[in-house]
């Protein structure tokens, strides 16, 4: 029940947090510049409860899926007259600020999940496999630059990088310094990753043969286990019907467990995952970081919409509505703080991208109506009709209804087929 209660206010909260922040970028915009508001929404429709501060009606509205700022002076239409009146940039600057703030709210959460969670590893700064003539197997860095590295994520991290680097390693023994004068791409090097069990997943094979976190594998059926990597490339191979004999190591004692094979996407599992280690990032490391996410979530968009031109992943598959991202916010409320913010982050940064775009009824369709406007006004006078102003918004509206409804049939769907919740 308390798990069920934490999933309702995470997608509450989650939810609300988006678009109150959204919409408060064109609130703050507006009064920036003078401009008269007289309601701020959170969602459409008639009005549930609210209450009025500066004149203003703040509300909650009956549709709860995002939110609006109305100016006053509305005209026919429902079109705002004073708005209109103003010069170009104030209102591009009120339209743009909403995701403008969006945009900027993703920076924030991302900064704050990363504080929260710390540098996660799971490697050690031993190689285990190295593609690249600079650094051979078994060797262990000890230093880069002068400083200590704490895992082997940061290490491969900052040997990717341009520029020159000292390096010192302890190679058979003895210890040898050299100078990198090239970026070392991150998948030409594989660090050791100990063979402890960090979590037995319930349902599968191990959880079923008594395997438990904080067991250590030192061997699997006649081969010994030095690394996870040998673990993982011995049992991936095996296939739905096959077992293995796990020798684990458990409270000074050696064990033995007989454990099934599952087959999933034509590679073996157990269902064990590997133990990590928590460290605290410092604040150039949380820095360096959130620039690094807020580029790569921004992107997500695009790179989905490509993978749909050339049929790598199914529409179904990666468009999902508000009862897909409420799932997702009541899956990772449950995992931790850190992974919700981070989700936050990226469906904040999305709704930024997403209102750029050039249709009516979204920001990017009113900029986008602004500058034809400016331009009709500098060749005939005047402006465009209020009534065809009118118009074009409510083709927009229809146009973003209907994807609306083919999304949310989609989610739907997806809960109905038991591919939304997770099992």
């Amino acid at each position: 029940m308390f798990s069920g209660l934490i999933s309702v206010l995470a997608v509450l909260f989650g939810f609300s947090l988006l678009i109150v922040w959204h919409e408060l970028g064109h609130l703050l915009a507006a009064l920036s510049v003078g401009i008269k508001v007289e309601v701020f929404s959170i969602g459409f429709g008639q009005r549930l409860f609210g209450f009025r501060f500066r004149d203003i009606d703040f509300r909650v509205s009956a549709i709860p899926f995002g939110g609006y700022v109305r100016f006053s002076d509305e005209g026919e239409g429902g079109i705002p007259r004073e708005f209109f009146s103003r010069p170009l940039w104030q209102r591009i600057w009120v339209v743009l600020a909403g995701p403008l703030f969006s945009f900027l709210l993703g920076p924030i959460l991302i900064a704050v999940a990363l504080a929260l969670s710390g540098n996660v590893s799971v490697m050690t700064t031993r190689v285990w496999r190295s593609y690249v003539p600079e650094f051979r197997d078994r060797d262990s860095v000890l230093t880069l630059n002068g400083k200590f590295l704490r895992s082997g994520e940061q290490f491969l991290n900052r040997i990717s990088e341009e520029g020159r680097k000292d390096v010192s390693i302890l190679r058979g023994g003895q210890k040898i310094r050299f100078v990198v004068n090239r970026a070392i791409p991150p998948d030409s090097i594989v660090m050791f990753i100990p063979p402890v069990v960090g979590e037995v997943r319930k349902g599968y094979p191990a959880y079923e043969a008594g395997v438990k976190a904080g067991d250590t594998v030192v061997a699997v059926d006649t081969v010994e286990v030095g690394t996870w990597q040998d673990l993982v490339e011995y049992v991936s191979e095996k296939g739905n019907g096959d077992t293995v004999l796990l020798a684990v190591r458990r409270g000074g004692k050696i064990v033995r467990l007989r454990v099934g094979v599952r087959e999933e996407g034509g590679v073996g599992r157990i269902g064990i995952v590997v133990a990590y280690r928590v460290y605290p990032m410092s604040p150039v490391e949380v820095i360096r970081e959130t620039g690094r996410l807020t580029v790569r979530f921004s992107v997500l968009l695009a790179e989905a919409v490509k993978q749909m031109v050339k049929r790598q992943v199914k529409v179904e598959e990666a468009v999902g509505g508000p009862i897909t991202i409420g799932a997702a916010m009541a899956t990772t409320a449950q995992q931790g703080i850190d992974r919700y913010l981070l989700l936050l982050a990226i469906i904040t940064l999305q709704l930024a991208v997403i209102n750029l775009f050039p249709i009516p009824g979204l920001d990017g369709g009113h900029i986008l109506f602004f500058l034809i406007d400016e331009v009709y006004y500098r060749i005939r006078g005047r402006r465009i009709p209020e009534k065809a102003h009118f118009w074009i918004f409510i083709v927009g509206i229809s146009i973003l209804i209907l994807l609306a409804v083919l999304i949310l049939g989609l989610d739907i769907l997806k809960l109905l087929t038991g591919k939304l919740l997770p099992k």
